[in-house]
């Protein structure tokens, strides 16, 4: 079913298929940190984000939350509609880590008073700089209905995923979201794995803050694939 390789980033790869309207996919065992630095592999991740990603999918539709994933093809690929993708980085966050501690000084594992929506535009040469909606229209990447739109969807995923989450004992720190258009419609793209969001396991608290980088993340992936996979 893959033809063209159109697109390879640091956890993804994406095919042309038969179908014009349609991609595959492709997840890697690649984890890196940032940007700039040396990616390395991790035994079976790819297989076990896309099982992760594909779950989450799934659960958000019965949310009728509109979004790319058709099924999977295989342990690392997924088939998804082909959308015009909109280059910025919605991101929500619900305990202070990261970056928002590094900027505003507060404590890191703090819950906040309300999750924090954030624009960060999808560039990696500049390390995706943190934008607002003034340079989101301004730039041309998206209308301030579309950026309404993504806005409540992404406050809407959160709310759901918190919720899926903490059924399983995991808590979700932030989550990194991507959106594009197919047919004048906002959809939900990416992926939705260990690779865009950031657990805190409540089982075992002493490993911190886990991201598809975390030292931990190998011996735990299964375990964490299993939990999603709860009913």
């Amino acid at each position: 079913m893959k033809k063209k390789k159109i697109y390879e980033g640091k956890t993804k790869k994406l095919y042309e298929c038969e179908d014009e309207a349609e991609l595959v996919q492709e997840f890697k065992d690649d984890a890196v940190a940032s940007s700039k630095a040396k990616s390395h592999s991790v035994k079976g991740k790819g297989a076990l984000n896309c099982q992760i990603s594909a779950q989450v999918f799934r659960f958000l539709d019965s949310y009728h939350i509109p979004n790319h994933f058709i099924r999977e093809l295989s342990d690392k690929e997924m088939l998804v509609k082909k959308l015009a993708m909109i280059p910025v980085v919605v991101m929500v966050r619900n305990v202070a880590a990261g970056s928002l501690v590094k900027r505003y000084g507060i404590a890191e594992g703090r819950e906040l008073e309300c999750p924090i929506i954030e624009y960060y535009l999808k560039d990696d040469e500049r390390d995706d700089p943190m934008i607002n909606e003034d340079h989101i229209i301004s730039f041309g990447h998206a209308t301030s209905e579309e950026i309404k739109e993504m806005h409540r969807m992404a406050s809407k995923i959160n709310a759901v995923l918190r919720a899926f989450f903490r059924r399983r004992d995991l808590k979700l720190v932030d989550i990194r979201l991507e959106f594009g258009r197919l047919h004048g419609k906002i959809l939900l793209a990416d992926e939705l794995s260990l690779n865009t969001c950031r657990i805190q396991d409540l089982q075992h608290m002493d490993h911190g803050i886990l991201d598809g980088d975390n030292k931990h993340i190998q011996d735990l992936l299964y375990e964490i694939r299993d939990r999603i996979f709860l009913s």
